[in-house]
C-alpha cells in the first residue's frame, strides 16, 4: 500500500493501518477497550468475563502510555542504559510503564483530569487483581465489575476525546482522527448500555434501601448498598455475601482494618465496623453496628 500520510482521503482501512504503524499504543488501546466495553455491555457467563477484566485493565494502561509516546518516545520505551533504541523496542526490550506510573504521569499535564479518577483506576486495579486470582466462588459478580468498569471507561472516553484528539488536531494525522472517532462511538455505544443496566440495578434496590437507618458501601463494586441491621450482611447491588455479621462481615467490609472487629455492648456481637462512610454521611466516618443497624459513636 502507498504512504498513508500523504492521502488527503483515506479510507477507514488506511486509516487503521496509519494508526497501527504511527501510534500502536493508541491504536492497539482503542481496539482492547472496544472489546471490553462491548462484552461489558453484554452477558459474559463468570467463565468469560476475566478478559473483558484484564481488556480494559490494559487499554487503560496502553491509551495513557499511548499519549505520552506520542511526543516522549525515549521516556515510555527506555532501553538498558536509558536511552531510546528503536530495535530493542521492536524486540520488546525496554522497560514499560505499568498503568499507576503512567497514569501519575499523565495527571501532571494531560487536561483531562486524570487525579480525580485515581481511587477509579486503583479500585479497578483491584477487581483485575481479584479477577486473576479468586476462585469461581470469590470471584466478582458481573454486576460489581461493571460498577467498578463504568468510571473506567467515562475516564477513557474523556480522554480520548480530549487528549488524544486533541493532540492529533494539531498533528499532520489531523485527517485520521476520524478512525479514533469512528472507535469511540462504539465504546460510548456499548457504556451507555452498561450505565442502563447499573442504573436499572440501582433502581430495583432503591426500595429495600430506603427502609435501612445505616447503608455502608461495598468494597467490591464500591456503591453504598450494604444495608445494616441483620444477622447477615449481603451487598444488594452486587450481591457479595459478608455472612454472619457476628463473625465476619466487620472484618470483610474493612479488610485493611487493624485488630479484631470490636464488640458491641448493647448486642454482644463482634459487629462494629469503624470510620466508615455511609450513604446518609458519604463524606464521614462512623462506626456502626452492623447487627444493629445503627450508628454508636460519629
Amino acid at each position: 500500500m502507498d504512504e498513508i500520510d500523504g492521502f488527503s482521503d483515506a479510507t477507514a482501512e488506511e486509516e487503521a493501518l496509519y494508526f497501527s504503524r504511527r501510534h500502536p499504543l493508541v491504536a492497539n488501546g482503542l481496539r482492547m477497550l472496544e472489546r471490553a466495553a462491548t462484552a461489558l455491555a453484554e452477558e459474559p457467563d463468570r467463565y468469560e468475563v476475566t478478559y473483558p477484566v484484564l481488556h480494559l485493565h490494559t487499554a487503560t494502561e496502553a491509551l495513557l502510555r499511548g499519549r505520552l509516546a506520542m511526543h516522549w518516545a525515549g521516556d515510555i520505551w527506555p532501553a538498558a542504559n536509558g536511552d531510546p533504541d528503536s530495535n530493542r523496542r521492536t524486540r520488546g526490550e525496554y522497560v514499560g510503564l505499568g498503568l499507576h506510573e503512567a497514569a501519575d504521569l499523565a495527571s501532571r499535564w494531560c487536561d483531562t483530569d486524570i487525579a480525580a479518577a485515581r481511587a477509579d483506576l486503583l479500585a479497578f486495579a483491584y477487581v483485575r487483581n481479584r479477577a486473576l486470582l479468586s476462585s469461581d466462588r470469590d470471584s466478582d459478580s458481573l454486576a460489581a465489575i461493571r460498577c467498578r468498569a463504568l468510571p473506567v471507561l467515562d475516564l477513557m472516553l474523556a480522554f480520548v476525546e480530549t487528549d488524544v484528539l486533541g493532540q492529533l488536531t494539531e498533528d499532520v494525522a489531523d485527517q485520521y482522527a476520524r478512525a479514533v472517532r469512528r472507535s469511540m462511538r462504539r465504546v460510548s455505544a456499548a457504556t451507555a448500555r452498561v450505565r442502563d443496566t447499573v442504573e436499572e440495578r440501582r433502581r430495583a434496590i432503591a426500595p429495600q434501601l430506603v427502609h435501612a437507618e445505616v447503608v455502608v458501601p461495598c468494597p467490591y463494586c464500591g456503591e453504598f448498598a450494604v444495608p445494616a441491621g441483620d444477622h447477615t450482611v449481603e451487598c444488594l447491588m452486587c450481591g457479595r455475601d459478608f455472612g454472619s455479621s457476628a463473625y465476619h462481615a466487620a472484618a470483610d467490609l474493612a479488610p485493611l482494618a487493624v485488630g479484631e472487629p470490636e464488640r458491641c455492648g448493647d448486642c454482644g456481637y463482634t459487629s462494629i465496623l469503624h470510620n466508615t462512610p455511609t450513604a446518609a454521611q458519604p463524606d464521614g466516618k462512623v462506626d456502626v453496628c452492623l447487627y444493629d443497624g445503627r450508628v454508636i459513636r460519629a
